[in-house]
């Protein structure tokens, strides 16, 4: 896999042309985690769709945070029901309150599982690694999160690792938006790397 620095140091990746990423968002998202890969994610030449829980996440959007502070407002492109796993090649979920907030949505834990079911990459920050947990499909899969959600991982069949971030079959996990650095490589290379399998 070929990294090429682009001018003002983006990140470029081979074989990212045309790939289309999945954003998965609710009220509270911690706004780097979304604002960085969202711009690396471009810059490399992907498509990228905000993805909300519902019609209000377009309408009204989706309140962001900078850590215990509010942030500005970020407009869904899409509703969940409104698309499948076969509209994209991978999903983010990044951090903040926003996991805790969809993570029991029907919706979005469908589209993750179909996903994961397609080996697609699939990457986290911090806590969204709960929509994971609540997909029930964390059970003998090594990753990272946040401390906080250390136990929830073990409890539900994972094993946690205290690093920047983990790469581990087609997830990439990062454990902070202080780890973004590690991570945001890991995720290109992953997706970079990823075929879409025809249909049968």
């Amino acid at each position: 896999m070929t990294l090429v620095i682009l001018e003002e140091g983006a990140i470029g990746v081979q074989g990212m042309v045309g790939k289309h990423v999945a954003v998965l968002v609710g009220d509270g998202f911690e706004e780097i985690e979304v604002t960085e890969p969202k711009r690396l994610l471009e810059e490399a030449g992907a498509t990228v769709t905000i993805v909300g829980p519902n019609e209000e996440s377009k309408s009204r959007g989706l309140r962001g945070r900078r850590g215990l502070e509010a942030a500005g407002t970020l407009q869904a492109d899409v509703a969940v029901d409104e698309v499948a796993a076969q509209d994209f090649d991978a999903a983010l979920v990044p951090g903040g309150v926003s996991p805790d907030r969809i993570r029991t949505h029907k919706g979005i834990l469908k589209l993750v599982k179909e996903l994961d079911n397609e080996r697609k990459p699939i990457a986290t920050i911090g806590h969204g690694a709960q929509v994971l947990i609540s997909a029930q499909i964390v059970r003998g899969r090594t990753l990272t999160g946040a401390p906080s959600i250390a136990d929830d991982i073990r409890n539900a069949g994972g094993l946690y690792r205290d690093q920047p971030a983990v790469q581990e079959g087609n997830w990439v996990t990062c454990r902070s938006a202080n780890d973004l650095d590690h991570f945001e490589r890991a995720f290109l290379e992953k997706l970079a790397q990823f075929q879409a399998q025809p249909l049968t």
